[in-house]
């Protein structure tokens, strides 16, 4: 039974899922502009991973239940992503000589 008791930890867990990539989509535009791409990328990692881990830990609340409504929320939202923004990332038609020519 879906009740509201893990639909809240569900749509907050689909929350963390979507500022943590809304991060990592942000770090990834970042760093080809950053005087140290991998202090960026360690420092991006290392916050996006701490709060994704604090929020499920304070959503679970003890409860397997819980944290498996707010992974499975955070996995949705990483699914629509992927499926969304997927289709801007094209290879080119000619293939991956393209910039030798």
């Amino acid at each position: 039974m879906f009740t509201l008791s893990l639909f809240i930890p569900f749509v907050l867990g689909g929350l963390i899922g979507w500022v943590y990539f809304f991060g990592l989509w942000e770090t990834v535009r970042r760093l080809p502009d950053a005087k140290s791409p991998h202090g960026l990328m360690i420092l991006s990692f290392t916050a996006r991973t701490l709060f994704a881990l604090g929020g499920f830990f304070v959503l679970a609340d003890g409860q397997w239940e819980r944290m498996a409504a707010s992974v499975s929320g955070f996995f949705i939202v990483k699914l629509v992503l992927v499926h969304g923004f997927g289709r801007f990332a094209k290879p080119s038609s000619t293939g991956a000589v393209s910039w030798k020519s």
